[in-house]
């Protein structure tokens, strides 16, 4: 993935360049990440993709030459497969797609996105791959006429042997990468070529953009007053909402049902204030929405496996250490 920060935020941007290396850094006011991009072959990239960011945004380009291939293995994107309409690609989804003249924004729902990416310049990838591989044809416009049909992008679960293999590229030792990224590349072209489109392909509704920017809201809304709870009821009504949609686009937009998100949420919290304050656990307990310190204590052992005040000491023992 390539970016750029919004017009009213300075984004810098620093690399370093080897023969196959370049190293990009960006931020944003909604965090930053980093993104390593290697040429494997002349023609193609293997992009290493780390963001702690809520969006960015990306930058356009007209080549129309180009393919791309990009793996989530953890976190989720929200994608905009068309003017308004968005899916979201969870960790072993990947997607197939020429991007040519569309500019559009990447968000990142968990706050967070680590992928694998291939960016393949057709016209150089085929000679470059027909001059190494001898009596072996790999033909990237095919396999982007089999996947992209009419210009669409082709989103699927990672099959085994893919999921594998990108779990593969990221174990590699440093001091055998060059090889091995020739290896593991030619394995995923491969596979590309000699499979037709999967029948695990992602068939999921798309959102459109009101019904995403209303839970993005209530996102804010709720995380913003953790000891609050909230019904279903209260939110479809304070947002317009109905509740099977709350339901059916929060858990497509975030990957988890509202309550489990909030769950979720509120134990985090509590996990920061134990560390990073002397606020007593029934101060805390009350701040994440629990008014009984049993209770509190109850779903905190039970997210971390530790009690409040174990967590605190245990984390106070590692900072002395």
């Amino acid at each position: 993935m390539q970016y750029q920060g919004k017009m009213s935020v300075t984004t810098q941007t620093a690399y370093t360049e080897s023969n196959i290396c370049e190293v990009f850094h960006m931020e944003n006011e909604t965090g930053g990440g980093s993104s390593t991009a290697l040429q494997v072959f002349p023609g193609i990239y293997l992009l290493h993709s780390d963001y702690h960011m809520r969006e960015c945004h990306t930058i356009k380009n007209d080549d129309a030459d180009i393919l791309w291939l990009d793996f989530c293995r953890e976190g989720r994107v929200e994608w905009e497969i068309a003017k308004g309409k968005y899916v979201y690609l969870e960790s072993g989804n990947y997607i197939i797609d020429i991007r040519a003249g569309r500019e559009f924004t990447l968000h990142f729902p968990m706050r967070h996105y680590h992928g694998t990416s291939l960016r393949i310049h057709m016209k150089e990838a085929n000679q470059s791959l027909a001059d190494f591989v001898k009596g072996i044809h790999v033909d990237v416009y095919a396999i982007r006429d089999k996947f992209c049909f009419g210009g669409q992008p082709f989103i699927a679960k990672g099959n085994q042997i893919i999921h594998h293999i990108f779990e593969e590229i990221e174990q590699v030792q440093k001091s055998i990468s060059e090889e091995y990224y020739k290896i593991k590349v030619l394995e995923i072209l491969f596979q590309l070529k000699t499979m037709g489109k999967p029948d695990e392909q992602i068939e999921r509704p798309y959102f459109v953009k009101q019904q995403v920017e209303i839970i993005k809201e209530i996102r804010d809304f709720i995380t913003a007053s953790p000891e609050q709870h909230y019904t279903m009821e209260q939110l479809s009504k304070r947002f317009s909402i109905p509740v099977s949609s709350l339901k059916r686009c929060f858990k497509g937009v975030y990957g988890t049902a509202i309550y489990s998100f909030m769950r979720s949420y509120r134990m985090d919290l509590a996990s920061h204030l134990l560390m990073e304050t002397n606020e007593t656990i029934a101060t805390i307990s009350a701040k994440v929405g629990y008014a009984n310190c049993g209770k509190f204590s109850e779903a905190f052992k039970a997210a971390t496996g530790m009690s409040p005040i174990e967590y605190r000491k245990f984390k106070a023992h590692l900072e002395q250490d």
